[in-house]
Protein backbone atom coordinates (compact mmCIF):
# COMPACT_ATOMS: atom_id res chain seq x y z
CA UNK A 1 0.00 0.00 0.00
CA UNK A 2 1.34 3.39 -1.01
CA UNK A 3 1.74 5.74 1.93
CA UNK A 4 0.84 9.41 1.85
CA UNK A 5 2.71 11.82 4.08
CA UNK A 6 2.31 15.08 5.89
CA UNK A 7 5.31 17.10 7.00
CA UNK A 8 4.64 19.22 10.02
CA UNK A 9 6.69 21.30 12.36
CA UNK A 10 8.88 19.81 14.99
CA UNK A 11 7.19 20.92 18.13
CA UNK A 12 9.94 21.11 20.70
CA UNK A 13 10.12 18.57 23.46
CA UNK A 14 6.48 17.75 23.35
CA UNK A 15 5.66 14.66 21.49
CA UNK A 16 5.42 10.81 21.82
CA UNK A 17 5.62 8.23 19.04
CA UNK A 18 2.36 8.89 17.32
CA UNK A 19 1.00 12.17 16.17
CA UNK A 20 -2.72 11.94 16.88
CA UNK A 21 -2.75 10.46 20.35
CA UNK A 22 -2.63 11.92 23.78
CA UNK A 23 -1.47 15.38 24.70
CA UNK A 24 2.07 14.41 25.70
CA UNK A 25 3.57 12.65 22.70
CA UNK A 26 7.25 12.14 21.88
CA UNK A 27 8.78 11.70 18.42
CA UNK A 28 11.97 9.97 17.39
CA UNK A 29 14.37 10.78 14.57
CA UNK A 30 13.71 8.69 11.47
CA UNK A 31 17.13 7.00 11.77
CA UNK A 32 16.49 6.17 15.44
CA UNK A 33 13.66 3.88 14.36
CA UNK A 34 16.33 1.56 12.90
CA UNK A 35 18.06 1.23 16.27
CA UNK A 36 14.92 1.00 18.34
CA UNK A 37 12.86 -1.36 16.18
CA UNK A 38 15.34 -3.30 14.07
CA UNK A 39 14.04 -4.69 10.77
CA UNK A 40 10.58 -3.16 11.24
CA UNK A 41 12.17 0.23 11.93
CA UNK A 42 14.47 -0.02 8.91
CA UNK A 43 11.59 -0.89 6.58
CA UNK A 44 9.58 1.94 8.11
CA UNK A 45 12.44 4.39 7.44
CA UNK A 46 12.56 3.25 3.80
CA UNK A 47 8.80 3.80 3.47
CA UNK A 48 9.05 7.28 5.00
CA UNK A 49 11.88 8.30 2.69
CA UNK A 50 10.13 6.95 -0.42
CA UNK A 51 6.90 8.66 0.55
CA UNK A 52 8.64 11.98 1.11
CA UNK A 53 10.43 11.82 -2.24
CA UNK A 54 7.11 11.04 -3.96
CA UNK A 55 5.49 13.97 -2.20
CA UNK A 56 8.26 16.36 -3.22
CA UNK A 57 8.10 15.09 -6.79
CA UNK A 58 4.59 16.48 -6.98
CA UNK A 59 2.60 13.37 -6.05
CA UNK A 60 -0.76 14.66 -4.84
CA UNK A 61 -2.43 11.26 -4.39
CA UNK A 62 -2.45 11.75 -0.63
CA UNK A 63 -3.37 14.71 1.58
CA UNK A 64 -0.01 16.40 1.93
CA UNK A 65 0.75 19.45 4.02
CA UNK A 66 4.00 20.99 5.15
CA UNK A 67 4.38 23.08 8.26
CA UNK A 68 7.52 24.77 9.50
CA UNK A 69 8.76 24.72 13.07
CA UNK A 70 8.73 28.20 14.50
CA UNK A 71 11.21 28.16 17.36
CA UNK A 72 8.93 29.91 19.85
CA UNK A 73 8.71 29.70 23.62
CA UNK A 74 6.92 29.06 25.80
CA UNK A 75 4.23 26.75 24.46
CA UNK A 76 0.83 28.28 25.17
CA UNK A 77 -2.40 26.29 25.56
CA UNK A 78 -5.51 28.44 25.30
CA UNK A 79 -9.19 28.48 24.39
CA UNK A 80 -12.48 27.78 26.10
CA UNK A 81 -12.75 25.06 28.72
CA UNK A 82 -15.35 22.65 27.27
CA UNK A 83 -16.79 22.02 30.75
CA UNK A 84 -17.60 25.64 31.70
CA UNK A 85 -17.08 27.69 28.55
CA UNK A 86 -14.56 29.99 30.27
CA UNK A 87 -11.51 31.31 28.43
CA UNK A 88 -8.19 30.15 29.85
CA UNK A 89 -4.48 30.19 29.11
CA UNK A 90 -1.68 28.04 30.41
CA UNK A 91 1.44 26.07 29.70
CA UNK A 92 1.55 22.32 29.12
CA UNK A 93 0.79 22.09 32.86
CA UNK A 94 -2.84 22.54 31.80
CA UNK A 95 -2.76 18.80 31.15
CA UNK A 96 -1.10 17.76 34.43
CA UNK A 97 -2.79 14.59 35.68
CA UNK A 98 -2.76 15.36 39.41
CA UNK A 99 -2.75 19.17 39.58
CA UNK A 100 -3.68 20.77 36.26
CA UNK A 101 -2.76 24.46 36.14
CA UNK A 102 -5.60 26.15 34.27
CA UNK A 103 -5.63 29.94 34.37
CA UNK A 104 -9.00 31.65 33.94
CA UNK A 105 -7.85 34.86 35.66
CA UNK A 106 -4.71 36.81 36.58
CA UNK A 107 -5.16 35.52 40.14
CA UNK A 108 -4.99 31.95 38.82
CA UNK A 109 -1.76 32.76 37.00
CA UNK A 110 -0.14 34.11 40.17
CA UNK A 111 -1.36 31.15 42.22
CA UNK A 112 -0.29 28.46 39.73
CA UNK A 113 3.07 29.83 38.59
CA UNK A 114 5.76 31.11 40.94
CA UNK A 115 8.12 32.41 38.25
CA UNK A 116 7.54 36.16 37.79
CA UNK A 117 8.66 36.15 34.17
CA UNK A 118 6.23 33.35 33.28
CA UNK A 119 3.48 35.16 35.18
CA UNK A 120 4.08 38.26 33.08
CA UNK A 121 4.07 36.26 29.83
CA UNK A 122 0.86 34.41 30.69
CA UNK A 123 -0.87 37.63 31.67
CA UNK A 124 -0.04 39.11 28.26
CA UNK A 125 -1.34 35.93 26.64
CA UNK A 126 -4.54 36.01 28.71
CA UNK A 127 -5.18 39.69 27.99
CA UNK A 128 -4.72 39.58 24.22
CA UNK A 129 -5.52 36.03 23.08
CA UNK A 130 -9.11 36.28 24.27
CA UNK A 131 -9.63 38.99 21.62
CA UNK A 132 -9.47 36.16 19.06
CA UNK A 133 -12.26 33.80 18.09
CA UNK A 134 -10.29 30.67 19.00
CA UNK A 135 -11.90 27.40 17.87
CA UNK A 136 -11.98 25.15 20.93
CA UNK A 137 -8.61 24.51 22.57
CA UNK A 138 -5.37 25.13 20.68
CA UNK A 139 -1.63 25.23 21.27
CA UNK A 140 0.88 27.65 19.87
CA UNK A 141 4.45 28.82 20.25
CA UNK A 142 4.73 32.35 21.62
CA UNK A 143 6.97 34.47 19.40
CA UNK A 144 7.07 37.86 21.11
CA UNK A 145 5.52 39.97 23.86
CA UNK A 146 5.72 43.72 24.58
CA UNK A 147 9.33 44.84 24.77
CA UNK A 148 10.85 41.84 22.99
CA UNK A 149 10.83 43.30 19.46
CA UNK A 150 14.16 44.88 18.53
CA UNK A 151 15.32 46.77 15.44
CA UNK A 152 18.57 45.36 14.02
CA UNK A 153 20.75 46.23 11.05
CA UNK A 154 21.86 42.99 9.37
CA UNK A 155 24.02 43.08 6.24
CA UNK A 156 23.11 46.73 5.75
CA UNK A 157 19.34 46.18 5.92
CA UNK A 158 16.96 47.21 8.71
CA UNK A 159 14.89 44.44 10.29
CA UNK A 160 12.49 44.06 13.17
CA UNK A 161 13.73 41.04 15.11
CA UNK A 162 12.51 38.74 17.86
CA UNK A 163 14.33 35.84 19.52
CA UNK A 164 11.89 33.70 21.52
CA UNK A 165 14.35 30.83 21.94
CA UNK A 166 17.39 29.97 19.80
CA UNK A 167 16.46 31.36 16.39
CA UNK A 168 16.22 35.10 15.70
CA UNK A 169 13.46 36.00 13.23
CA UNK A 170 14.03 39.08 11.11
CA UNK A 171 11.23 40.91 9.27
CA UNK A 172 12.39 43.51 6.78
CA UNK A 173 11.27 47.08 7.30
CA UNK A 174 8.71 48.23 4.75
CA UNK A 175 7.09 44.83 4.28
CA UNK A 176 3.42 44.09 5.01
CA UNK A 177 4.46 41.65 7.73
CA UNK A 178 6.63 44.32 9.35
CA UNK A 179 3.62 46.65 9.63
CA UNK A 180 1.42 43.93 11.16
CA UNK A 181 4.00 42.89 13.74
CA UNK A 182 4.81 46.49 14.66
CA UNK A 183 1.16 47.09 15.56
CA UNK A 184 0.76 43.87 17.55
CA UNK A 185 1.31 43.39 21.28
CA UNK A 186 2.09 39.69 21.12
CA UNK A 187 2.82 37.15 18.41
CA UNK A 188 2.00 33.44 18.30
CA UNK A 189 2.07 30.55 15.82
CA UNK A 190 -0.78 28.08 16.31
CA UNK A 191 0.00 24.51 15.32
CA UNK A 192 -2.01 21.99 17.38
CA UNK A 193 -5.75 21.51 17.89
CA UNK A 194 -7.10 19.63 20.91
CA UNK A 195 -10.35 17.70 20.91
CA UNK A 196 -12.33 16.19 23.76
CA UNK A 197 -15.18 16.71 26.22
CA UNK A 198 -12.87 17.94 28.98
CA UNK A 199 -9.29 19.10 29.36
CA UNK A 200 -8.29 15.88 31.13
CA UNK A 201 -9.15 13.60 28.20
CA UNK A 202 -8.15 15.59 25.15
CA UNK A 203 -6.28 14.26 22.12
CA UNK A 204 -4.03 16.33 19.90
CA UNK A 205 -3.76 16.67 16.15
CA UNK A 206 -1.56 18.96 14.11
CA UNK A 207 -3.06 21.86 12.25
CA UNK A 208 -5.20 24.79 13.35
CA UNK A 209 -7.67 26.64 11.14
CA UNK A 210 -6.95 30.30 11.89
CA UNK A 211 -9.08 31.69 9.06
CA UNK A 212 -11.96 32.66 11.34
CA UNK A 213 -10.01 33.94 14.35
CA UNK A 214 -10.36 37.61 13.46
CA UNK A 215 -9.02 39.95 16.12
CA UNK A 216 -8.30 43.63 16.57
CA UNK A 217 -4.66 43.61 15.50
CA UNK A 218 -3.24 43.29 19.00
CA UNK A 219 -2.21 39.69 18.24
CA UNK A 220 -0.08 38.75 15.26
CA UNK A 221 -0.90 35.10 14.63
CA UNK A 222 -0.59 32.49 11.95
CA UNK A 223 -0.76 28.74 11.46
CA UNK A 224 2.39 26.75 10.76
CA UNK A 225 1.47 25.58 7.26
CA UNK A 226 4.12 26.02 4.62
CA UNK A 227 3.27 26.62 0.96
CA UNK A 228 5.92 26.43 -1.72
CA UNK A 229 4.26 28.88 -4.07
CA UNK A 230 7.43 29.21 -6.15
CA UNK A 231 7.83 25.48 -6.76
CA UNK A 232 11.47 25.57 -5.68
CA UNK A 233 10.95 22.77 -3.15
CA UNK A 234 9.89 20.28 -5.84
CA UNK A 235 12.32 17.62 -7.04
CA UNK A 236 13.11 17.17 -10.73
CA UNK A 237 12.77 13.74 -12.36
CA UNK A 238 16.57 13.30 -12.29
CA UNK A 239 16.72 14.16 -8.58
CA UNK A 240 13.89 11.73 -7.89
CA UNK A 241 15.73 8.97 -9.77
CA UNK A 242 18.95 9.50 -7.77
CA UNK A 243 17.13 9.60 -4.45
CA UNK A 244 15.08 6.53 -5.27
CA UNK A 245 18.30 4.69 -6.16
CA UNK A 246 19.83 5.67 -2.81
CA UNK A 247 16.74 4.51 -0.93
CA UNK A 248 16.70 1.23 -2.88
CA UNK A 249 20.28 0.66 -1.72
CA UNK A 250 19.16 1.14 1.89
CA UNK A 251 16.35 -1.34 1.35
CA UNK A 252 18.74 -3.85 -0.22
CA UNK A 253 21.12 -3.58 2.73
CA UNK A 254 18.17 -4.07 5.06
CA UNK A 255 17.35 -7.38 3.36
CA UNK A 256 21.00 -8.49 3.52
CA UNK A 257 21.10 -8.38 7.32
CA UNK A 258 20.03 -11.77 8.74
CA UNK A 259 16.68 -11.59 10.53
CA UNK A 260 18.07 -13.22 13.71
CA UNK A 261 20.67 -10.43 13.98
CA UNK A 262 18.01 -7.75 13.59
CA UNK A 263 16.10 -9.46 16.39
CA UNK A 264 19.16 -9.85 18.64
CA UNK A 265 20.11 -6.18 18.40
CA UNK A 266 16.62 -4.65 18.60
CA UNK A 267 15.81 -6.71 21.71
CA UNK A 268 19.21 -6.09 23.32
CA UNK A 269 18.42 -3.24 25.72
CA UNK A 270 22.10 -2.43 26.22
CA UNK A 271 22.66 -2.08 22.47
CA UNK A 272 19.65 0.16 21.84
CA UNK A 273 20.23 2.32 24.93
CA UNK A 274 23.96 2.85 24.47
CA UNK A 275 23.80 3.10 20.69
CA UNK A 276 21.35 5.99 20.96
CA UNK A 277 23.62 7.61 23.55
CA UNK A 278 26.64 7.04 21.29
CA UNK A 279 24.92 8.76 18.36
CA UNK A 280 23.98 11.71 20.58
CA UNK A 281 27.63 11.92 21.64
CA UNK A 282 28.61 12.07 17.96
CA UNK A 283 26.11 14.88 17.41
CA UNK A 284 27.51 16.89 20.32
CA UNK A 285 31.01 16.30 18.94
CA UNK A 286 29.99 17.64 15.54
CA UNK A 287 30.49 14.38 13.65
CA UNK A 288 27.71 11.97 12.74
CA UNK A 289 28.36 8.79 10.77
CA UNK A 290 31.68 7.97 9.12
CA UNK A 291 33.48 4.73 8.29
CA UNK A 292 31.27 1.93 9.59
CA UNK A 293 34.12 -0.31 10.75
CA UNK A 294 35.59 2.58 12.71
CA UNK A 295 32.13 3.41 14.09
CA UNK A 296 31.71 -0.15 15.34
CA UNK A 297 34.95 0.06 17.29
CA UNK A 298 34.12 3.54 18.58
CA UNK A 299 30.78 2.24 19.84
CA UNK A 300 32.44 -0.74 21.56
CA UNK A 301 34.96 1.63 23.18
CA UNK A 302 32.13 3.89 24.33
CA UNK A 303 30.17 0.93 25.71
CA UNK A 304 33.26 -0.37 27.54
CA UNK A 305 33.93 3.06 29.07
CA UNK A 306 30.32 3.43 30.22
CA UNK A 307 30.36 0.02 31.86
CA UNK A 308 33.71 0.81 33.51
CA UNK A 309 32.25 4.00 34.96
CA UNK A 310 29.25 2.08 36.29
CA UNK A 311 31.55 -0.63 37.64
CA UNK A 312 33.45 1.88 39.80
CA UNK A 313 30.28 2.57 41.77
CA UNK A 314 29.62 -1.09 42.54
CA UNK A 315 30.65 -2.74 45.82
CA UNK A 316 30.52 -6.48 45.24
CA UNK A 317 32.84 -8.52 43.01
CA UNK A 318 29.83 -10.33 41.57
CA UNK A 319 28.26 -7.08 40.37
CA UNK A 320 31.59 -5.90 38.94
CA UNK A 321 32.10 -9.19 37.12
CA UNK A 322 28.65 -8.78 35.58
CA UNK A 323 29.76 -5.51 33.97
CA UNK A 324 32.86 -7.20 32.54
CA UNK A 325 30.70 -9.99 31.16
CA UNK A 326 28.39 -7.50 29.42
CA UNK A 327 31.36 -5.88 27.68
CA UNK A 328 32.66 -9.29 26.58
CA UNK A 329 29.23 -10.36 25.29
CA UNK A 330 28.78 -7.17 23.27
CA UNK A 331 32.23 -7.60 21.76
CA UNK A 332 31.47 -11.24 20.86
CA UNK A 333 28.11 -10.27 19.32
CA UNK A 334 29.86 -7.76 17.06
CA UNK A 335 32.75 -10.11 16.22
CA UNK A 336 30.44 -13.01 15.32
CA UNK A 337 28.24 -10.80 13.13
CA UNK A 338 30.71 -8.24 11.82
CA UNK A 339 29.31 -7.84 8.30
CA UNK A 340 25.72 -7.66 9.47
CA UNK A 341 26.51 -5.08 12.14
CA UNK A 342 28.47 -3.02 9.61
CA UNK A 343 25.46 -3.16 7.25
CA UNK A 344 23.17 -1.87 10.02
CA UNK A 345 25.55 1.01 10.72
CA UNK A 346 25.60 1.73 6.97
CA UNK A 347 21.79 1.69 6.81
CA UNK A 348 21.75 4.21 9.66
CA UNK A 349 24.28 6.48 7.91
CA UNK A 350 22.62 6.32 4.48
CA UNK A 351 19.22 7.08 6.01
CA UNK A 352 20.70 10.24 7.57
CA UNK A 353 22.26 11.22 4.23
CA UNK A 354 18.97 10.93 2.30
CA UNK A 355 17.09 12.69 5.09
CA UNK A 356 19.50 15.63 4.97
CA UNK A 357 19.09 15.93 1.19
CA UNK A 358 15.33 16.14 1.70
CA UNK A 359 15.77 18.76 4.42
CA UNK A 360 18.06 20.81 2.20
CA UNK A 361 15.34 20.95 -0.44
CA UNK A 362 12.57 21.79 2.01
CA UNK A 363 14.72 24.52 3.56
CA UNK A 364 15.31 26.12 0.15
CA UNK A 365 12.09 28.10 0.55
CA UNK A 366 11.87 30.61 3.40
CA UNK A 367 9.08 33.04 4.13
CA UNK A 368 11.14 34.99 6.67
CA UNK A 369 14.84 35.40 7.32
CA UNK A 370 16.12 33.38 10.24
CA UNK A 371 19.37 33.77 12.13
CA UNK A 372 21.18 32.43 15.15
CA UNK A 373 22.74 35.15 17.28
CA UNK A 374 26.32 34.32 18.22
CA UNK A 375 29.00 36.22 20.10
CA UNK A 376 30.24 37.66 16.81
CA UNK A 377 26.91 38.61 15.21
CA UNK A 378 24.12 36.91 13.28
CA UNK A 379 24.46 33.62 11.40
CA UNK A 380 21.86 32.53 8.83
CA UNK A 381 20.09 29.31 9.88
CA UNK A 382 17.21 26.99 8.96
CA UNK A 383 14.12 25.90 10.93
CA UNK A 384 14.71 23.36 13.68
CA UNK A 385 13.13 20.58 11.66
CA UNK A 386 9.94 18.88 10.55
CA UNK A 387 7.81 15.83 11.27
CA UNK A 388 6.81 13.26 8.66
CA UNK A 389 3.46 11.58 9.28
CA UNK A 390 2.25 8.58 7.34
CA UNK A 391 -1.38 7.82 6.56
CA UNK A 392 -1.55 5.49 9.57
CA UNK A 393 -0.91 8.43 11.91
CA UNK A 394 2.61 7.36 12.84
CA UNK A 395 5.32 10.00 12.79
CA UNK A 396 9.08 10.56 12.90
CA UNK A 397 11.29 13.64 13.19
CA UNK A 398 13.28 15.03 10.28
CA UNK A 399 16.10 17.14 11.70
CA UNK A 400 19.59 18.04 10.54
CA UNK A 401 20.92 17.10 13.95
CA UNK A 402 24.45 18.38 13.49
CA UNK A 403 23.36 21.81 12.28
CA UNK A 404 20.65 22.52 14.82
CA UNK A 405 22.45 21.00 17.79
CA UNK A 406 25.53 23.08 17.01
CA UNK A 407 23.37 26.20 16.91
CA UNK A 408 21.73 25.24 20.19
CA UNK A 409 25.08 24.86 21.90
CA UNK A 410 26.62 28.01 20.39
CA UNK A 411 23.66 30.38 20.42
CA UNK A 412 23.46 33.31 22.80
CA UNK A 413 19.99 32.57 24.12
CA UNK A 414 17.73 35.47 24.96
CA UNK A 415 16.82 33.97 28.33
CA UNK A 416 20.44 34.05 29.51
CA UNK A 417 20.00 37.72 30.34
CA UNK A 418 16.61 37.33 32.05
Amino acid sequence: MKKSFTIVSLEKMRIKQFLVENVNVHLYHVEEDIIRNGLVGAKSAVNYLNGLVDMMAGDTSGKVKVTVKWDGAPAIICGKDPLNGKFFVGTKAVFNTKTPKINYTFDDIEKNHADKGLQRTLKYAHRYLQTLNIPGVVQGDLMFTPGSLKPERIDGEVFLTFTPNTITYAVQKGSELYDKITKAKIGIIFHTQYEGDSLDNMSAKFGVDVSGMGGDGSVWYDDAYFKDLSGTATFSSDQVRKLKTAIAQIDQLTDQVPNPLWMKLSTNKDFTTYMLQFVNKQVRGGKLGGNVKAMMQQFLNYYRDQQATAKEKLKTDKAKDKRDQLVALMGKLFADNQQGVMDIFEIHNKTIAVKNLLLKKINSVKATKQFVKTDTGFKVTNPEGYVAIDNDGQAVKLVDRLSFSKDNFAAVKSWQSV
